[in-house]
């Protein structure tokens, strides 16, 4: 597989998520301004530069074929656990969000805490947290296996903005069955993961 291609796939398995989201927020008529989409998308391109720097660190002590090794089996058990989440039934409806972004992706409604129809203000960083908290793995594996670090982490933050905008605008047309996208991620992140062991 070619690198062009094997990128492409990457970063459509940590950004579709966005998709996802945004339709969504659209179906339940959640307003998110256009600065919003840039704020959220940034965040996920810096956490993940950031948590790919960690990773390179680790490339230098870690001998390069087990250091890949590693970055395949650490996007397996992302992917897995990614699926887990999916399968997972909703049980800490009643937590505060501020307390576990993790749940806004399973209810990205949630997200608009203080219930105003629109994502804003420090609403959109939450948001933004949950969204790039895929990324912090993902960096590190990413590094790992050798992706160019800042073609990728650009190519996340244009995917995620392209992907949440574009679900937002889809999200009234579509129906509920639309959530089931969510399981993409942990499905690629695992293929991915095999390739590379391969």
């Amino acid at each position: 597989m070619g690198i062009g291609m094997f990128i492409f796939l990457f970063v459509t398995a940590v950004s579709v998520d966005s998709f996802g989201i945004g339709c969504v927020l659209g179906l339940k008529k959640v307003k998110l301004a256009f600065w919003g989409i840039v704020v959220i998308a940034s965040v996920s391109g810096i956490v993940f530069l950031l948590s790919s720097y960690f990773g390179q660190l680790l490339v230098q002590v870690v001998k390069p074929e087990m250091a890949e090794k590693a970055g395949a089996v650490a996007l397996i058990g992302i992917g897995m656990y990614f699926l887990r989440q999916f399968f997972k039934q909703h049980t800490e409806n009643q937590q505060d969000p501020w307390l576990n972004p993790a749940k806004v992706l399973n209810d990205p409604v949630t997200a608009d805490v203080d219930k105003s129809g629109g994502i804003q203000g420090k609403e959109v960083w939450l948001l933004g947290t949950a969204l790039s908290l895929d990324t912090i793995g993902a960096g590190i594996s990413g590094a790992l296996i050798g992706l160019p670090v800042l073609l990728t982490g650009g190519l996340i933050a244009s995917s995620t903005f392209l992907m949440l905008g574009t679900g937002m605008m889809a999200g009234a047309k579509l129906t509920n069955r639309v959530e089931s996208i969510s399981i993409l991620p942990g499905v690629l992140l695992i293929i991915i993961g095999l390739i590379k062991l391969s």
